[in-house]
Protein backbone atom coordinates (compact mmCIF):
# COMPACT_ATOMS: atom_id res chain seq x y z
CA UNK A 1 0.00 0.00 0.00
CA UNK A 2 1.29 3.66 -0.79
CA UNK A 3 1.49 6.41 1.95
CA UNK A 4 -0.88 8.77 0.21
CA UNK A 5 -3.50 5.61 -0.64
CA UNK A 6 -3.46 5.25 3.86
CA UNK A 7 -4.01 9.08 4.04
CA UNK A 8 -6.72 8.64 1.97
CA UNK A 9 -8.30 5.79 3.92
CA UNK A 10 -7.71 7.99 7.30
CA UNK A 11 -9.37 10.61 6.29
CA UNK A 12 -12.40 8.56 5.22
CA UNK A 13 -12.58 7.26 8.12
CA UNK A 14 -12.49 10.27 10.21
CA UNK A 15 -14.78 12.29 7.88
CA UNK A 16 -17.00 8.74 8.58
CA UNK A 17 -16.27 8.93 12.26
CA UNK A 18 -16.83 13.22 12.68
CA UNK A 19 -20.32 13.12 11.88
CA UNK A 20 -20.83 10.58 15.36
CA UNK A 21 -17.75 12.33 17.55
CA UNK A 22 -19.95 15.76 16.62
CA UNK A 23 -23.60 14.71 17.28
CA UNK A 24 -25.56 16.36 19.97
CA UNK A 25 -26.31 14.04 23.04
CA UNK A 26 -29.56 12.55 23.26
CA UNK A 27 -32.42 14.65 24.56
CA UNK A 28 -33.37 13.85 27.69
CA UNK A 29 -36.41 11.54 28.75
CA UNK A 30 -39.35 13.22 30.12
CA UNK A 31 -38.66 11.73 33.71
CA UNK A 32 -35.17 13.26 33.80
CA UNK A 33 -36.34 16.63 32.93
CA UNK A 34 -38.92 17.10 35.48
CA UNK A 35 -36.06 15.67 37.96
CA UNK A 36 -34.18 18.62 37.05
CA UNK A 37 -36.85 20.96 37.57
CA UNK A 38 -37.26 19.71 41.17
CA UNK A 39 -33.43 20.44 41.86
CA UNK A 40 -33.84 23.53 40.73
CA UNK A 41 -37.11 24.53 42.48
CA UNK A 42 -34.56 24.50 45.33
CA UNK A 43 -32.82 28.08 43.99
CA UNK A 44 -35.87 29.76 43.12
CA UNK A 45 -38.29 28.85 46.26
CA UNK A 46 -37.61 30.68 49.29
CA UNK A 47 -38.95 28.64 52.83
CA UNK A 48 -39.45 30.14 55.81
CA UNK A 49 -36.47 29.97 58.33
CA UNK A 50 -37.65 28.05 60.65
CA UNK A 51 -38.15 24.90 58.18
CA UNK A 52 -34.66 25.74 56.64
CA UNK A 53 -32.14 26.01 60.14
CA UNK A 54 -29.59 23.72 59.99
CA UNK A 55 -30.99 20.62 58.93
CA UNK A 56 -30.86 18.73 55.39
CA UNK A 57 -32.84 19.30 52.56
CA UNK A 58 -35.48 16.85 51.64
CA UNK A 59 -36.89 15.92 48.59
CA UNK A 60 -40.03 13.17 49.22
CA UNK A 61 -40.97 11.28 45.87
CA UNK A 62 -43.88 9.03 45.86
CA UNK A 63 -44.92 6.86 43.24
CA UNK A 64 -42.17 8.00 40.59
CA UNK A 65 -38.88 5.39 41.11
CA UNK A 66 -37.72 7.18 37.49
CA UNK A 67 -37.82 10.80 39.18
CA UNK A 68 -36.35 9.65 42.16
CA UNK A 69 -33.25 7.32 40.83
CA UNK A 70 -32.85 10.41 38.29
CA UNK A 71 -32.89 13.38 41.57
CA UNK A 72 -30.29 10.72 43.51
CA UNK A 73 -28.14 10.98 40.29
CA UNK A 74 -28.13 14.64 40.40
CA UNK A 75 -27.91 15.03 44.20
CA UNK A 76 -24.77 13.10 44.46
CA UNK A 77 -22.10 14.48 46.14
CA UNK A 78 -24.06 18.07 46.35
CA UNK A 79 -25.25 20.37 48.95
CA UNK A 80 -28.15 22.95 48.95
CA UNK A 81 -27.06 25.69 50.86
CA UNK A 82 -24.30 24.20 52.64
CA UNK A 83 -26.75 21.57 53.68
CA UNK A 84 -26.79 17.87 53.11
CA UNK A 85 -29.44 17.03 50.42
CA UNK A 86 -31.57 13.98 51.17
CA UNK A 87 -34.21 12.09 48.69
CA UNK A 88 -36.68 10.26 50.41
CA UNK A 89 -39.07 7.64 49.06
CA UNK A 90 -42.63 8.50 50.28
CA UNK A 91 -45.07 5.65 50.67
CA UNK A 92 -47.51 7.03 53.50
CA UNK A 93 -48.72 10.49 55.32
CA UNK A 94 -46.10 9.72 57.95
CA UNK A 95 -42.78 9.95 55.54
CA UNK A 96 -43.90 13.12 54.76
CA UNK A 97 -42.58 14.73 57.78
CA UNK A 98 -39.33 16.63 57.23
CA UNK A 99 -39.91 17.13 53.18
CA UNK A 100 -39.13 20.44 51.34
CA UNK A 101 -40.43 19.27 48.60
CA UNK A 102 -42.95 16.14 47.87
CA UNK A 103 -43.44 15.30 44.32
CA UNK A 104 -46.58 13.16 43.88
CA UNK A 105 -46.09 11.01 40.77
CA UNK A 106 -49.37 10.41 38.44
CA UNK A 107 -49.27 6.61 39.96
CA UNK A 108 -50.20 7.89 43.15
CA UNK A 109 -53.93 8.14 42.43
CA UNK A 110 -56.57 8.77 45.28
CA UNK A 111 -54.04 8.35 47.51
CA UNK A 112 -52.51 11.92 46.18
CA UNK A 113 -54.88 13.77 47.82
CA UNK A 114 -54.52 12.13 50.98
CA UNK A 115 -50.61 13.35 50.70
CA UNK A 116 -51.54 17.09 49.49
CA UNK A 117 -54.16 17.05 52.81
CA UNK A 118 -51.54 16.25 54.78
CA UNK A 119 -48.38 18.70 53.82
CA UNK A 120 -51.37 21.50 53.16
CA UNK A 121 -50.80 24.03 56.14
CA UNK A 122 -46.69 23.16 55.79
CA UNK A 123 -43.82 24.72 54.28
CA UNK A 124 -43.57 21.90 51.42
CA UNK A 125 -43.93 22.57 48.27
CA UNK A 126 -46.17 19.83 46.50
CA UNK A 127 -45.10 19.26 42.72
CA UNK A 128 -47.48 16.68 41.09
CA UNK A 129 -47.96 15.67 37.56
CA UNK A 130 -51.47 15.23 37.33
CA UNK A 131 -54.55 16.61 36.05
CA UNK A 132 -56.14 19.05 38.41
CA UNK A 133 -53.13 18.57 41.21
CA UNK A 134 -53.58 22.26 41.92
CA UNK A 135 -57.16 22.43 42.21
CA UNK A 136 -56.82 19.41 45.11
CA UNK A 137 -54.13 22.18 46.52
CA UNK A 138 -50.84 21.28 44.64
CA UNK A 139 -48.69 23.61 43.89
CA UNK A 140 -46.70 22.84 40.98
CA UNK A 141 -47.73 20.62 38.46
CA UNK A 142 -45.85 19.08 35.19
CA UNK A 143 -47.78 19.28 32.47
CA UNK A 144 -47.04 17.81 29.00
CA UNK A 145 -47.52 20.37 25.61
CA UNK A 146 -46.17 19.84 22.61
CA UNK A 147 -43.37 17.48 23.61
CA UNK A 148 -42.17 19.51 26.15
CA UNK A 149 -42.55 19.21 29.94
CA UNK A 150 -44.25 23.10 30.95
CA UNK A 151 -45.22 24.22 34.49
CA UNK A 152 -48.40 25.28 36.13
CA UNK A 153 -48.06 27.31 39.37
CA UNK A 154 -51.10 27.33 42.03
CA UNK A 155 -49.70 30.40 43.57
CA UNK A 156 -52.69 30.94 46.35
CA UNK A 157 -51.39 27.36 47.33
CA UNK A 158 -47.52 28.27 47.30
CA UNK A 159 -48.63 31.87 49.52
CA UNK A 160 -50.58 29.44 52.00
CA UNK A 161 -48.05 27.76 53.01
CA UNK A 162 -45.80 30.55 53.58
CA UNK A 163 -43.17 29.78 50.58
CA UNK A 164 -42.35 32.46 48.19
CA UNK A 165 -41.58 31.80 44.65
CA UNK A 166 -39.25 33.97 42.63
CA UNK A 167 -40.21 36.20 39.46
CA UNK A 168 -37.76 34.09 37.41
CA UNK A 169 -39.88 30.72 38.30
CA UNK A 170 -43.37 32.68 37.66
CA UNK A 171 -41.93 33.51 34.27
CA UNK A 172 -40.66 30.14 33.12
CA UNK A 173 -44.43 28.54 34.42
CA UNK A 174 -47.03 28.22 31.00
CA UNK A 175 -49.80 29.00 33.86
CA UNK A 176 -49.68 30.95 37.20
CA UNK A 177 -53.51 30.76 38.76
CA UNK A 178 -53.43 33.63 41.70
CA UNK A 179 -51.87 36.78 42.04
CA UNK A 180 -48.72 37.43 43.66
CA UNK A 181 -48.98 38.95 47.40
CA UNK A 182 -48.27 42.60 46.78
CA UNK A 183 -45.90 44.21 49.37
CA UNK A 184 -46.79 45.62 52.78
CA UNK A 185 -45.36 49.17 54.11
Amino acid sequence: MRPWSIVVWLMLAVAWLCPALAAEPPPLAEHQIKALYLFNFTKYVEWPAASTNAVPFVIGVAEAAEIKNDLLEITKGKRLQGREVIIRTVNTVADIKGCHILFIGRGQGTQAGELLRSARGTAVLTVGEAEGFLTQGGMINFTNQENRVRLEIGLDNVQQARLNVSAKLLAVAGVVRGRPETPRN
